[in-house]
């Protein structure tokens, strides 16, 4: 069997994960490689953050910013939140993750900031990662301010 044979074999087979497709290589008379492979298509779940509407309540200490991850493929993510690349403490944020009917996941992943932390140049960010991809929103507090004063 040739090197090149079967270089280019294992080159079809990674190619290959597209629909439910055959692949055949002829090594010589009676020698055939046979590779089947059924094509996984993603789609990128859309991220999108939602600004904060107003104080809860007149006493409110902070805001609150949503992130909502739709299209998701599967429920095993992670959600980060970051302040202007930097990753916030978990104590200030949740997150919870839904199934679809159409068999797709939903996430809604909170971050409490308070308001003492509230500056003008802020920028936040909410991270979700899936199967070692990272997805991502940002927004800017200056695009807040209309919201929350």
């Amino acid at each position: 069997m040739k090197v090149e044979a079967l270089i280019t074999a294992l080159l079809l087979l990674s190619l290959s994960c597209a629909e439910l497709e055959e692949k055949m290589v002829s090594f010589s008379r009676g020698v055939q490689l046979i590779v089947k492979a059924i094509k996984i298509s993603t789609v990128a779940p859309k991220v999108q953050i939602l600004a904060p509407v107003g104080l809860q309540t007149p006493t409110s200490e902070r805001a609150i910013l949503t992130c909502v991850i739709r299209e998701l493929q599967s429920n095993q993510i992670s959600i980060t939140w970051k302040i202007n690349n930097t990753v916030v403490s978990q104590k200030h944020s949740s997150g919870e993750v839904f199934k679809q009917p159409d068999g797709t996941f939903t996430a809604l992943g909170f971050y409490f900031v308070p308001l003492h932390e509230w500056r003008s140049d802020d920028v936040y960010r909410c991270e979700v990662k899936q199967e070692g991809v990272i997805y991502y929103e940002e927004v800017w507090h200056s695009l807040c301010d209309q919201y929350v004063s």
